[in-house]
């Protein structure tokens, strides 16, 4: 069972009896709207040991659903704090958008390219608050059916296994890791789930090395690491900052000695899980820009899955 957040859509036509002498609302060609009634409800987690972080990965603090035409005007939005939405659709084809755990959303007079290019920054994401975004666009609401909207987190997550292998003098040497942590992490993305947004974007974190100020929940030192989306070009130079791609970290000390060992991300996509399995047998490199293609101290394997579902909205029609 995923380990998810379920909003149940159930759809009611209402069937109210005609007032005597009044013309039954069937008779007549004012279309009879639907009642959807929406739950908010928690499945179980889908592995074991991990029961806590799985529901902090995926709790929903607040939502709001947006109902747009199909030339992408706001037909209506509705906010929920506790998981319960109940309104009113007539029979005509939507586009319906949902954002979880993001503060400050527009909710009047905005159309759905105008919320799709809504920013939203790293920082507002945490563990029990992750923002996520979940699309269904061109549904046609004319008879009883099950409806579902997928939500997506917007932050990708990178977790590790770290193991040495030394050999020879460096058997007995001391080692420690002192530091993990993620470099030229994207700072800012749109509700549209964009790979990468303009190299112009001044806001960036560690970049190139770990800096003050990074949101250190999110970027250092976690069992589970969490980034925005990067697909810019890839660059090794440490003389001027450029957009460049996400890099994993670990900072050690071998033999007495600060060594890096960092794993390239080509491409961090949103609401994927990215697992590094590390073997360290040698030296890094001196600084987390070097390129890797010059030492041969340590072994990556990088697996690259889509992430279990942050939310669903699905219920019956």
């Amino acid at each position: 069972m995923k380990n998810s957040f379920i909003l149940f859509l159930t759809a009611l036509c209402l069937a109210t009896a005609c007032d005597p002498g009044e013309p039954c609302a069937a008779c007549t060609d004012i279309p009879v709207p639907r009642r959807l009634q929406l739950t908010l409800l928690q499945a179980g987690p889908d592995t074991k040991g991990s029961e806590a972080l799985q529901d902090l990965e995926s709790r929903v603090t607040r939502c709001v659903l947006y109902v747009f035409s199909r030339d992408g005007q706001l037909v209506n939005c509705y906010q929920s704090s506790d998981g319960h939405f109940d309104f009113f659709l007539t029979d005509e084809t939507y586009d319906f958008m949902a954002v979880a755990n993001k503060e400050a959303l527009p909710l009047l007079g905005i159309s759905k390219s105008e919320l799709c290019r809504t920013e939203t920054t790293l920082e507002e994401n945490g563990y029990g608050g992750f923002v996520m975004v979940g699309h269904l666009d061109n549904h046609t609401i004319d008879a009883d059916e099950k409806l579902t909207v997928e939500m997506q987190r917007l932050v990708a997550k990178i977790s590790y296994t770290i193991q040495t292998r030394f050999s020879g003098a460096l058997a007995q040497a001391s080692f420690q890791v002192e530091d993990v942590f993620l470099t030229n992490v994207a700072g800012v993305n749109n509700l549209a789930l964009t790979d990468t947004l303009p190299a112009t974007k001044a806001l960036w974190y560690n970049r190139m090395n770990r800096e003050e100020g990074a949101p250190t929940a999110l970027l250092q030192g976690g069992p589970c690491l969490y980034a925005y989306p990067n697909a810019s070009p890839d660059s090794h130079d440490k003389t001027q900052w450029g957009s460049r791609c996400t890099r994993f970290v670990v900072k050690a000390s071998l033999d007495g000695h600060t060594t890096y060992y960092p794993v390239t991300l080509e491409r961090v996509q949103a609401n994927h899980h990215y697992h590094i399995d590390l073997t360290i047998a040698n030296f890094g490199m001196e600084h987390p820009e070097d390129r890797p293609e010059d030492y041969s101290g340590f072994e990556t394997r990088l697996t690259v899955v889509p992430w279990q579902s942050g939310a669903s909205l699905q219920g019956d029609f």
